[in-house]
């Protein structure tokens, strides 16, 4: 089984504490007293750790343990050896030890960074369609509302456009994964074929919302016509027979002129939704 990550601080502060305290008793019972300066190289180490760049503390230990490594074997120190290699390895030891932790909290606040913004996302994304949601679609609506409010306008406004998946739900328990293959086509294709200044959302349930800037009646129905027949060229495989999609549309536009009957956004999914509900379904051939 792979270790995780999120243990290893845990395991490298808790060798950490353990080794302090085993050096320091160990010290106390030497020939020799070397605990102050026991205590010190840790600190140096472990500071150290923390400060210095990786290549900088690591030819800092190499050249400090050789240079400590050469007095205590070649100079005169009357030190017994034990006391000598502790003096030599203690530096060293712990500026490794500084480095693990430091990477261990830099790893754990990576995953807990990288956590938050999926969970983030996943609250405001939809996985399938990369949409938002209808959460954020409420919160666009309420500025714009507030902006068309300001105003006072009629030349201010904004159309909704909605556009449902008729039989959605039956097809994705038919075949789910190519039911999301084609929510990510059809998401895909409005984003490509629909103005730039225009706002997506996927609303759940094969249905799909569109915020536009006011538009005149002809680049509406201009656009309403180039998305039925993109949208008409998208097919359902199931068992390597192409079956035709089935499209429902429903439009609102508000302005300050009919701005009390759309306040909310709830009020305006709802007109929407009644408008699908009466819509003909046109059968492609």
């Amino acid at each position: 089984m792979k270790k995780s990550p999120f243990l290893r601080i845990e395991f490298t502060v808790v060798l950490l504490v353990i080794s302090i305290i085993g050096l320091l008793d160990i010290t106390q019972k030497l020939t020799v007293d070397i605990s102050l300066a026991v205590s010190l190289l840790i600190i140096l180490g472990f500071i150290s750790s923390f400060v210095l760049p990786n290549l900088i503390l690591t030819w800092l230990a190499i050249f400090g343990s050789f240079v400590a490594g050469f007095i205590m074997i070649f100079g005169v120190v009357y030190l017994p050896v034990s006391e000598r290699l502790i003096l030599i390895l203690t530096f060293p030891f712990y500026c490794w030890m500084g480095t693990v932790i430091k990477y261990s909290v830099g790893i754990r606040g990576s995953a807990l960074s990288n956590q938050n913004n999926i969970i983030t996302y996943t609250q405001h994304v939809n996985s399938i369609t990369k949409l938002k949601n209808s959460n954020n679609a409420s919160r666009y609506y309420k500025k714009y509302l507030e902006f068309i409010e300001k105003s006072k306008g009629d030349s201010i406004g904004i159309d909704a456009t909605c556009i449902q998946w008729a039989h959605s739900e039956q097809l994705r328990q038919v075949n789910t994964s190519e039911y999301r293959r084609v929510l990510r086509v059809i998401a895909d294709k409005l984003k490509e074929f629909r103005l730039p200044d225009e706002s997506l959302y996927y609303l759940e349930g094969g249905t799909f919302l569109i915020f536009s800037p006011r538009q005149s009646v002809g680049l509406r129905r201009e656009l309403q016509v180039t998305t039925e027949q993109i949208l008409q060229k998208i097919k359902f495989n199931n068992q390597n027979t192409l079956h035709d999609l089935q499209f429902k549309y429903s439009n609102v536009s508000v302005n300050s002129s009919n701005l009390t009957n759309f306040d909310t956004f709830e009020e305006l999914e709802k007109k929407l939704r009644r408008k699908l509900e009466t819509d003909i379904i046109v059968e492609y051939q």
